[in-house]
């Protein structure tokens, strides 16, 4: 019991509980998927099927050309719930183009994938390339630069069929908080992403970050 301010010893009252504070748990591990090139007509519907039964939402960085390909596909990753991003128009190295034709990759992209978009808009420049120019081009357009610390280089022909899958994991057991790039324009990819999802909700303290946690 504590003392009192004249210093005695009061009873507690008799429908008193203790109190229990929650804490963030410790060694809590957030892993943020991200799918890289898509969609593709075969492999990226292949993805969201996994990606249902397991309840985890992921963001979807998009290649223009291939997003007016395939809008069916594109709104059917929006309402399932996934993040849409803008990946560019067609996949160069935007640190080797001036300014002008970085904002054309950037805008033609948005003219595809903007309905979808909502207000907070991402942006992953292509191989990760980017400089200052880049980088300003994608800020006044009202982007933020998304990049990643996990490469399953699932899009490696070393890491082809499944290889990624262990390479991907031992990255996200060695750090507290992981946004992986994966791809789903490939095969291996679909077929072993649901082993990948599996052995990731083994690892313990992991949860899965909703795409909206990527913009703040």
């Amino acid at each position: 019991m504590a003392p009192s301010p004249t210093g005695t010893t009061s009873a507690p009252p008799s429908d008193a509980r203790p109190v229990r504070p929650r804490y963030a748990a410790a060694g809590r591990k957030t892993v943020w998927l991200t799918f890289d090139d898509g969609p593709h007509p075969r492999h990226t519907p292949k993805v969201l099927e996994v990606l249902s039964a397991h309840g985890v939402r992921a963001t979807f960085f998009m290649i223009g050309r291939n997003a007016r390909l395939y809008p069916g596909i594109v709104e059917r990753v929006a309402r399932e719930g996934h993040g849409i991003a803008n990946h560019s128009w067609s996949h160069p190295n935007l640190a080797k183009l001036p300014a002008d034709r970085v904002r054309a990759e950037i805008r033609q992209t948005e003219t595809v994938l903007s309905p979808h978009m909502g207000a907070r808009r991402l942006f992953r420049p292509p191989y990760g390339a980017h400089n200052a120019t880049v980088d300003a081009v994608v800020a006044s357009l009202g982007y933020r630069t998304i990049l990643w610390n996990v490469d399953t280089l699932d899009w490696s022909r070393a890491y082809q069929p499944d290889r990624w899958v262990d390479h991907g994991l031992a990255q996200i057991a060695a750090r507290p908080s992981s946004l992986v790039l994966a791809h789903d324009i490939h095969k291996t990819t679909a077929a072993h992403l649901d082993s990948f999802l599996r052995r990731i909700k083994a690892i313990r303290g992991a949860t899965f970050g909703k795409p909206d946690a990527l913009w703040g």
